[in-house]
């Protein structure tokens, strides 16, 4: 009996130290892929606006932002309108700017956010108010809008994935291959 009785102790010690998998648990399944919708995308930033950077008396605030897709460049085009005020423009100078964009996964907050953000364009929409930007306040403008966007969270997952491997752009999806 002694001798059962040391057997059963000894299987459930080894069952626990080893590292059989488990085929019914629910952490076997693996996602090998998914698809991120652009609309779902936009409507989880518009949650997060408006976006506000200042630095001395330059301030820049983002009003809307507008992800499409680019399946020629595999790129996001981000269309970002702001309101850019300093002490030489207190009333504020409207603009407009598009960016291109990757997109990342963190699985340790399980969230998905723009990466690579450059700004291609640039257009402010008071013509006449543009001489009284300076050449330091030229370079903070597209830092800034770079800065406030990469902060923002486009996706939260519910389950940890593995980072992403590649993704593709198919009209209004986002498909994503994991690790």
């Amino acid at each position: 009996m002694k001798f059962l009785l040391l057997a059963i102790v000894f299987i459930f010690s080894f069952d626990s130290c080893s590292r059989v998998p488990n085929p019914f648990k629910r952490n076997t399944f693996v996602v090998h892929q998914g698809y991120l919708s652009i609309g779902k995308i936009n409507q989880n930033i518009a949650q997060q606006l408006p976006l506000k950077e200042s630095v001395g008396s330059n301030k820049v605030e983002v009003s809307s932002v507008t992800v499409y897709g680019n399946s020629k460049s595999n790129k996001l085009l981000v269309e970002v309108e702001f309101t850019f005020t300093s002490f030489q423009i207190p009333e504020g100078l409207p603009a407009v700017a598009r960016l291109s964009a990757g997109i990342a996964y963190e699985p340790s907050t399980k969230e998905f956010r723009f990466k690579a953000l450059s700004v291609d364009k640039l257009r402010f929409l008071k013509e006449e108010l543009t001489e009284y930007i300076t050449k330091p306040q030229r370079k903070f403008i597209p830092d800034a809008i770079a800065l406030k966007l990469s902060d923002l969270i486009l996706h939260k997952s519910k389950k940890e994935l593995h980072p992403i491997s590649k993704y593709e752009i198919q009209e209004s999806k986002i498909k994503i291959i994991f690790k």
